[in-house]
């Protein structure tokens, strides 16, 4: 049975400048969801300087709801609208420069990643997309430091499944449901400094009203 690697050599192979999402979608048959969630979070994955105001994983977000929904409900094949299933990537110019460094990447992966205890997707996949749609929520909030975390938790959890690593998937549902918990403490963080700075700032307002009063 070809592994994740294999595949991904194989479709880059052949003979085509593109790949439409359906293609893709289609030749990855069960494993579709993943490989899809996968592609699109794996470029806001990587450690780079923010860009686009942390509006980068918008779309990657929309997307990962839409197939947690679809994991969540059971299923096997992702049903996505007809607009996306028409978008092409264009593999040519990744073929060219990239290719030889993903599969030696993929390639070391392969020894960290490895087929093993396979019941866990059966019983942890619904709770993989329910992680996934509080992240996806993370990852549509166009701030910076709101997008890549959440989106590497994406990476990490496809990555897992597609490698077929029950271990690795059980150690990315922990990594997922932290991060999320350490928004949760910013989100409070934030909120609360808001609201104690709010109270602070109109009491300032209303001691300048008095002392305006005292000299009228």
């Amino acid at each position: 049975m070809l592994n994740f690697r294999n595949k991904i050599n194989i479709l880059l192979k052949r003979n085509k400048k593109s790949f439409t999402v359906k293609e893709i979608i289609e030749y990855f048959n069960q494993d579709g969801i993943f490989a899809i969630l996968f592609i699109i979070t794996l470029p806001t994955s990587i450690p780079s300087p923010a860009y686009a105001l942390g509006s980068s994983t918008i779309i990657g977000g929309f997307i990962t709801l839409l197939l947690s929904f679809q994991l969540l409900l059971g299923y096997d094949t992702a049903y996505l609208p007809e607009f996306i299933l028409k978008k092409k990537f264009n593999i040519s110019s990744f073929r060219k420069i990239y290719h030889t460094r993903i599969d030696f990447i993929l390639l070391k992966m392969e020894k960290i990643f490895k087929k093993r205890n396979k019941n866990a997707f059966g019983y942890l996949l619904k709770l993989s997309a329910l992680l996934m749609i509080f992240n996806s929520f993370l990852m549509m909030i166009p701030l910076i430091m709101t997008n890549w975390l959440p989106s590497t938790t994406v990476t990490f959890l496809s990555f897992s499944y597609l490698f077929k690593d029950g271990f690795m998937f059980v150690v990315s549902l922990f990594f997922a449901l932290s991060v999320i918990i350490f928004y949760c403490f910013v989100f409070n963080f934030i909120i609360s400094y808001l609201i104690v700075y709010k109270h602070h700032f109109l009491k300032k307002i209303d001691d300048w009203k008095n002392f305006g009063k005292i000299l009228g």
